[in-house]
């Protein structure tokens, strides 16, 4: 038996134990729990430093900069009063809107930055509509997660998949293929979060009204609309994210936030000082925490232990939609509890092989990953989507898993109906 792999998972029922009770903060937590695993030998003590100062981390900061900015220049503000007169300022009518852009701009760009240029104007328009800000975020995030199945390049863990299993020489699909799947599930998400997934969000708002005014600085200072400044940030933003939907190797996204956030700078759109005071710090331990367990999970064997589970589950001759369902159902445990693109990269060489040997169709196995992989509904740290939520919506554990449980049997059931339609067993 791998003790190390035994270790890793109970050092992550430990915090999950936690992320549920909330008895010591989420950034604490993540950190905590990558510098035991480090402590113990099963990673070396570098990787949780440098997954503090990974690519992902700066990707983060550079967007919480960029975000902000929005604010400063008061295209925010514009942006929500001219939304708002379109969609009124009913709940629905401002999550029908919410959700509908999340899930476009999210097919191809990060949905990490989708969510980080969304957030401030969503606070606006909830603000100005006298709506609960805390139950438009968990729609906002959730969406930008999803939203990467309408294209292959829509997710990061999309294309990951997409290239292992190239490499093993199958043909994977074409660009917009996925969308036979991704585009009803989306359709699916929408009326879901209008009907029951509007009832399992909490009631009420928990976001911190005293951190709102800090965050849109109406506390301290009135931001006045600047066209100029806005014409700025504005040209910015979307040089930003059309470099992002391009992904191109020479310009990697992280790359690209940063050159951008720091061009707000040099451009006086925001200070020094504002920049900094933008950055959620305890968000990028909780991802830097995360990514080093992610890793640990890999390495000890402790993924390789769950997959081997599965498998001796099927048995000798098992059915081809069992598969399906331990696939998907595997899948989504994983990557709400290590990063989409580190599950996809464990699961894949694991599944798919599988999948050949007994017969079933690999690029309908390869599929069920992505989407899978793009569903982290359950937790808090599932994804950096998820944890970029969490301060400005004074979000719990509980206000994600309650309408994310729902979602995942949604997910679930679309995939199990609609993958052999598309693509048979």
């Amino acid at each position: 038996m791998n003790i190390e792999a035994i270790i890793t998972l109970v050092i992550l029922a430990t915090m999950v134990f936690f992320f549920v009770t909330e008895r010591i903060p989420l950034a604490v937590t993540s950190v905590t729990g990558a510098i035991v695993l480090a402590s113990l030998g099963i990673i070396d003590k570098s990787v949780v430093f440098e997954s503090m100062g990974g690519s992902t981390i700066v990707l983060l900061a550079a967007m919480m900069i960029i975000g902000s900015a929005l604010f400063h220049t008061g295209i925010a503000e514009t942006l929500s009063v001219r939304i708002t007169k379109i969609t009124g300022t009913s709940e629905n009518g401002i999550m029908i809107a919410v959700v509908l852009v999340a899930l476009l701009l999210s097919s191809i760009a990060s949905g990490l930055g989708v969510v980080a240029m969304m957030l401030p104007i969503v606070i606006a328009m909830s603000m100005k509509a006298n709506i609960s800000v805390s139950r438009q975020l968990i729609p906002l995030s959730f969406a930008a997660s999803i939203g990467g199945n309408l294209t292959l390049a829509g997710a990061a863990s999309n294309v990951s998949t997409a290239g292992l299993i190239e490499d093993m020489g199958i043909p994977f699909v074409s660009f917009f293929e996925i969308g036979k799947v991704g585009l009803p599930l989306c359709i699916l998400f929408l009326i879901y979060f209008l009907t029951i997934g509007k009832k399992a969000l909490s009631k009420g708002d928990t976001s911190s009204h005293e951190y709102l005014k800090e965050y849109t600085h109406k506390s301290s200072e009135n931001n006045v609309f600047s066209p100029a400044k806005a014409i700025i940030a504005g040209i910015i933003l979307i040089a930003v994210l059309i470099a992002m939907a391009i992904n191109h190797d020479s310009f990697p996204m992280y790359f690209v936030a940063a050159v951008g956030a720091i061009l707000l700078i040099l451009t006086r759109c925001m200070s020094e000082k504002e920049a900094i005071k933008s950055i959620d710090w305890p968000t990028l331990f909780i991802v830097g925490g995360m990514s080093a367990v992610s890793k640990a999970m890999t390495e000890s064997g402790a993924g390789a232990l769950i997959a081997d589970g599965v498998i001796k589950v099927l048995g000798d001759n098992p059915n081809k939609l069992l598969f399906l369902f331990l696939v998907l159902t595997m899948t989504m445990l994983l990557t709400n509890m290590m990063m989409n693109t580190s599950t996809v990269l464990l699961v894949t060489p694991l599944l798919i092989p599988i999948a050949v040997t007994i017969d079933v169709n690999p690029v309908a196995i390869g599929i069920a990953i992505c989407v899978a992989a793009s569903a982290p509904f359950l937790t808090p740290v599932g994804s950096g989507t998820n944890t970029l939520i969490i301060k400005p919506g004074n979000l719990s554990f509980r206000d994600f898993f309650v309408p994310g449980i729902g979602l995942s049997v949604v997910v679930l059931i679309g995939c199990m109906a609609l993958i052999p339609l598309f693509w048979p067993l």
